[in-house]
């Protein structure tokens, strides 16, 4: 991601859903020189943003909602190498159900029908 001032260089960034890419440049640095440019993309990127709660109980049972882009019906959800139970909610959200966990960070893996996937570590806590 760039984030110079759109009206003194350049700025990319995408929509609220993760479907276009929005960039602003300017060729010499001036408003008056500026350009939007606006890609649709063919498919959203799959990406978590964020993860709530960010501290769960180790005993299990709690309900997390995975915030981000692309997912698909159908994702599964693994916690640790895990499989959980997971429900598809919309193409930004879904809920899993944590199983008992050892305490400390936790590694998240995302893997959607068609297989994508991402697997961030440390991404929630477990006491």
């Amino acid at each position: 991601m760039t984030d110079v001032d759109g009206l003194h260089g350049s700025f990319l960034s995408t929509d609220e859903n993760g479907q276009r890419l929005l960039a602003i440049n300017s060729s010499d640095r001036t408003p008056q020189n500026s350009a939007l440019t606006i890609v649709q993309l063919a498919a959203v990127p799959l990406g978590i943003i964020t993860i709530a709660p960010a501290t769960v109980s180790a005993t299990g049972g709690a309900t997390l909602t995975i915030r981000g882009s692309g997912f698909q019906s159908g994702a599964t959800v693994t916690i640790n190498g895990k499989s959980i139970s997971v429900t598809f909610k919309d193409a930004n959200t879904l809920l899993a159900v944590t199983p008992s966990l050892t305490p400390g960070s936790q590694q998240i893996a995302i893997t959607n029908p068609d297989g994508e996937s991402v697997s961030p570590d440390a991404a929630f806590i477990a006491n």
